[in-house]
């Protein structure tokens, strides 16, 4: 009971569960290895998008080993937000779940059960959106951030944080996450102290970068936090 319509490749191993639909004439998808589609999944679907052209034939591009749960819905890319949809390796979407046009959601991505990711979203790697969660569009959920449960978030999502409230707001380092991450001990001191020092709201932005850079020490992860901050375009949740 599967309907696979259009343009459409599925690499070997994956396995497709009964009454998914795969693909449309709107545009191409393709589809790695090793994935688990469930039941009554929805992928490669038009864009939700006013300005949505249906002659415009765009792309949904999934990885290998994703399982992708129940009734989940993923959208093709528009041909304005760069005509592309992506979605990793090794990514968690659980049932509910969607994924809206021009998304680019890295490896190893969890995405709980009813989570909903707006147009444009960029969700990095190892992060985590909880049940019943949003991310309104063009906005980004930095590495290993941990979205609460039923949070709102309307502006860029700091790496490394566990976030809450609508609208949502880092209230921690996710010493947690960072832990099972293998992250050792001094790197997570590392980070918690740039985390503390952002979240000072006596502080802007530069003034914050500015001690980080000072008080830090240099590290793959201060230094992706530090670019994270200085080329959002939607401001920093900070409280």
């Amino acid at each position: 009971f599967c309907v696979i319509e259009g343009e459409v490749e599925i690499g070997a191993h994956t396995v497709v569960e009964s009454h998914v639909r795969i693909g449309s004439r709107y545009g191409r998808v393709v589809i790695g290895e090793h994935n688990h589609i469930q039941y009554c999944a929805v992928l490669g679907g038009p864009a939700q998008d006013l300005t949505y052209e249906s002659g415009a034939y765009t792309a949904l591009s999934i990885g290998s080993h994703n399982r992708i749960g129940e009734f989940v819905t993923i959208h093709l890319g528009t041909a304005k937000g760069g005509g592309l949809t992506r979605i990793g390796d090794h990514c968690f979407i659980m049932a509910h779940a969607h994924i809206a046009h021009d998304c680019q959601i890295a490896d190893h991505v969890i995405m709980v059960n009813s989570a909903q990711i707006g147009g444009h979203v960029i969700v990095e790697h190892h992060a985590t959106v909880g049940g019943c969660a949003i991310v309104t569009q063009l906005n980004r959920v930095g590495e290993y951030a941990f979205l609460a449960i039923g949070a709102t978030a309307n502006k860029d999502l700091l790496p490394y944080t566990i976030v809450e409230g609508h609208w949502a707001t880092p209230r921690a380092t996710n010493r947690v996450g960072l832990k099972r991450a293998g992250f050792d001990e001094a790197e997570r001191r590392n980070i918690d102290k740039a985390v503390r020092i952002l979240l000072q709201r006596s502080l802007t932005i530069d003034e914050a970068t500015a001690r980080i850079e000072a008080e830090c020490t240099r590290s793959p992860q201060i230094a992706h936090l530090l670019e994270f901050v200085r080329t959002s375009e939607r401001g920093i949740a900070r409280g």
